[in-house]
């Protein structure tokens, strides 16, 4: 699996000292305009991408005319540059999708911008190429999604990133580490958004009890069953949680449209024994303490990305059924940059949870949480590398602005 992390505040600054003065629609203009926009599903047919249909003119205007229109509908500027961002991130996940050995640093040739279709769920997914015979079912939908090849994007500003697992994925490892067809991922900053409502943060997280079983909150909460924690504690413990069961539906496919409390998530050797099928939860520090002090213990001062996996157990609370998952956690560690004007929203600190399943056994899902022998290639990106990965150069942003 490949996880791609964009540090947008960051990219905003490049790209406005490489070409001074420019704004997110004239940039999405010039790219648009200089690498052309296509629809992923080309054969109306069988709703796959069919490598040899060639597409209007008239079409490729509409589509990036929609594109714009998708982008700047966002009121704040953030946002907006979020939304080129993820589009181009979905973009090169289906080139990689279609041809695993695009370059990862930038392409010999020219990539149009891919739009990836959605399901009902307004989820993007990979379409199916013409060689993959079946159909999938996904929360009770028919889709043409590849199972060969599946992503999953996130984003809170100042960071938006993307995992994909691809179909070469399963040729270095056996059938029985990587029985697993669906992930999900989250980012979450450690940062509570206080207000007259919500001024403390007690109040704050107290906003969310509704939406995590009753186990789920012992563990984030100061009540009398839980180990007294700092305020900064319990934060970081909530966005945690919160990711991991957003991580889950997304893979699932559903997102935001399900109940959330009517699921628990588990960490099996953390919240729960694994011999304790009574899954009694026991006092313990949060998940964020765990991997500071695993850091700390074990690797302090490697210049690598950190990563922790997890064995899960997910219950059902409103049927018996269970399966395992594995959840891996990639701190969002802050760079000091010299001479950079730090903002308390470019401050922030956060975590990215994966998450990947369903495996059958806890043995199974034990052996695909091993960091080492399945450790995510995590790949920091800009906006310019993901523009050039299409085979743009910054200096050609500057020729399309000067035709205009």
């Amino acid at each position: 699996m490949k996880l791609s992390i964009v540090r947008l505040d960051h990219s905003i600054a490049e790209i406005k000292t490489t070409s001074p003065g420019i704004e997110i629609e004239s940039l999405s203009r010039a790219v648009f305009e200089y690498l052309s926009c296509k629809s992923a599903i080309e054969d109306p047919i069988t709703s796959r991408w069919n490598p040899f249909a060639r597409q209007k003119a008239s079409c490729n205007s509409s589509l990036k005319e929609t594109l714009i229109k998708s982008i700047m509908r966002y009121f704040k500027a953030h946002d907006r540059w979020t939304a080129f961002s993820s589009l181009l991130l979905k973009s090169i996940a289906f080139h990689r999708h279609i041809d695993p050995n695009v370059p990862i640093d930038v392409a010999d040739k020219m990539l149009p911008v891919i739009d990836l279709p959605r399901t009902k769920f307004n989820r993007p997914f990979l379409p199916q190429t013409l060689a993959e015979k079946t159909s999938t079912r996904v929360a009770d939908e028919e889709v043409e999604e590849s199972r060969e090849s599946v992503m999953n994007v996130s984003h809170q500003f100042p960071y938006v990133c993307m995992i994909q697992k691809q179909g070469s994925d399963h040729t270095h490892a056996s059938s029985t580490q990587l029985q697993y067809d669906m992930i999900g991922c989250d980012l979450v900053i450690f940062e509570a958004r206080l207000n007259k409502y919500s001024p403390t943060i007690t109040a704050f997280l107290e906003s969310f009890v509704g939406c995590f079983t009753t186990s789920e909150w012992q563990a984030i909460s100061n009540d009398a069953r839980s180990l007294p924690r700092s305020d900064d504690s319990l934060l970081k413990e909530f966005f945690l949680r919160w990711a991991m069961k957003e991580a889950y539906t997304k893979a699932l496919g559903v997102g935001l449209n399900i109940d959330f409390d009517s699921f628990e998530t588990r960490l099996i050797g953390h919240d729960v024994d694994s011999k304790d099928i009574e899954g009694v939860w026991t006092p313990h520090d949060g998940i964020w303490e765990s991997i500071t002090a695993d850091i700390q213990q074990n690797n302090p001062n490697e210049q690598v990305e950190h990563q922790f996996s997890f064995v899960g157990q997910v219950i059902r609370t409103r049927d018996p059924n269970s399966d395992y998952w594995v959840f891996s956690f990639i701190p969002l560690v802050e760079e000091v940059v010299e001479n950079s004007i730090q903002s308390e929203e470019t401050a922030s600190s956060g975590c990215i949870c994966i998450c990947k399943g369903p495996f059958n056994e806890e043995a199974d899902a034990a052996t695909s949480s091993d960091s080492k022998q399945h450790r995510i290639i995590v790949e920091n990106l800009s906006l310019l590398d993901l523009i050039q990965l299409h085979g743009m150069k910054s200096t050609d942003i500057d020729v399309m602005r000067q035709k205009k």
